[in-house]
């Protein structure tokens, strides 16, 4: 509470907040522009092969309705599903009108090793 000198009475003081509130040196756009750059150099040294202890990686395919009108059954099955090879991925479709199509993801050898029982199996269900 502050009384001035005429008798009026404020709860704040006003020209004292004003003088504490000083303009930031940085704008909000340069802000953004500084985290944004921040970010991205932040998720350019992340490693992005899946955790490969070694060089070797292997390409394995999975069907994608990305970009198209898809059912339900075949967004579950895409999503749940990797396949050994592309014909493996042909003949495991959702159902007959299916037409997801077919894209590779590559992966290490260890990981292919383990969703695949070392090349023995074609499909790896990743709900298991």
């Amino acid at each position: 509470m502050l009384i001035e000198p005429a008798g009026n009475v404020r709860l704040f003081p006003l020209p004292a907040l004003i003088n504490h509130m000083r303009k930031s040196d940085i704008t909000r756009r340069e802000f953004l522009i500084l985290s944004g750059a921040v970010t991205a150099a932040a998720l350019v040294t992340v490693r992005c092969d899946g955790g490969a202890e070694t060089g070797e990686a292997t390409t394995v395919y999975k069907l994608s309705i990305r970009g198209r009108r898809g059912s339900n059954a075949a967004k579950n099955h895409n999503a749940n599903f990797l396949f050994a090879t592309i014909e493996a991925a042909d003949a495991n479709r959702a159902h007959p009108g299916d037409n997801s199509r077919i894209v590779p993801v590559i992966i290490s050898r260890v990981r292919f090793n383990q969703l695949f029982n070392n090349g023995n199996t074609a499909i790896a269900d990743l709900r298991v």
